[in-house]
């Protein structure tokens, strides 16, 4: 493998060498359809055949790049693997406003002190393999930490960020905060 490194790289990176020397020894099967079992004596063999008939052509950088390219699995054509995407719209086409992430508002609950609440995570799914105490905690919430609900502020406006009334609120002893002495509201 010395060979290879010192005649057919010269100029290039070292790194592109042990990668084309690692995906040439560990795939033999490329360069001879015939042999089925790995002979590292035969794949040094090609490789510096391979070397030397590149290096008698007139562009020796373009013909070494050209044919391993070749052997080089293609990464280009990979399709880029997407990630979800739940940016804030800072100023909408139409009116030129800041817009609230709609998955923010379905998904959570802001309580009148500032925190945010959720359902407990997969509280609909499989309800055929849970028992019945698990179907209970599931219906349960579970406050979001500091650094979540600062995030969640700013994913939505300031409509979302007021309290809102409602009759019968089931969350209304929440919203309140009577341990603490600097959120209390009623006087001890």
């Amino acid at each position: 493998m010395f060979h290879l490194r010192s005649v057919l790289f010269k100029g290039s990176s070292l790194s592109l060498a042990r990668n084309l020397t690692a995906s040439l020894a560990t795939a033999p099967k490329r360069l001879n359809n015939q042999t089925s079992t790995i002979n590292t004596q035969l794949v040094t063999t090609r490789i510096n055949l391979f070397s030397t008939a590149t290096i008698s052509s007139q562009n020796n950088s373009y013909g070494i790049l050209s044919s391993a390219k070749l052997l080089l699995p293609n990464l280009a054509l990979r399709a880029p693997s997407s990630q979800p995407c739940r940016t804030v719209t800072k100023w909408s086409l139409q009116k030129g406003k800041r817009k609230a992430v709609k998955a923010v508002v379905k998904r959570f609950y802001r309580l009148a002190w500032g925190a945010w609440i959720r359902p407990m995570v997969g509280r609909d799914k499989r309800h055929w393999r849970k028992t019945a105490k698990r179907k209970i905690r599931g219906e349960k919430h579970v406050f979001c930490n500091a650094t979540q609900s600062t995030l969640l502020d700013k994913m939505v406006t300031k409509y979302w960020r007021r309290r809102k009334y409602y009759v019968d609120d089931i969350y209304e002893p929440y919203h309140t905060r009577e341990e603490f002495p600097q959120s209390a509201v009623k006087p001890r």
